[in-house]
């Protein structure tokens, strides 16, 4: 059971903030994967990709938004989608 307060709070969410952490954190715990799959640490990841570990470690926190080009330059990296479009979904 939530409490009153919990559940005022998400009351109170913008519906595009609660799509947004959702997406976000849906991305996160799949570039996760894809790293845990291939071997990597933040650090390897980072090398790679030419970023300091600082900015992947802000990628994987959620402190930074990231953009398209980032997701495809994570997906070239990493070897596998990170996000499905619709049109994805139809082709499967």
């Amino acid at each position: 059971m939530r409490s009153k307060v919990a559940q005022r709070i998400q009351d109170e969410t913008p519906q595009e903030v609660r799509i947004f952490v959702r997406q976000y954190t849906d991305i996160v715990v799949r570039i996760n994967e894809l790293m845990q799959e291939k071997g990597y640490s933040q650090k390897d990841l980072a090398a790679k990709m030419n970023k300091k570990p600082s900015e992947i470690n802000k990628w994987l926190k959620g402190n930074h938004n990231l953009t398209l080009k980032t997701l495809a330059k994570l997906e070239a990296e990493l070897g596998a989608p990170l996000i499905y479009t619709a049109r994805e979904h139809a082709h499967a």
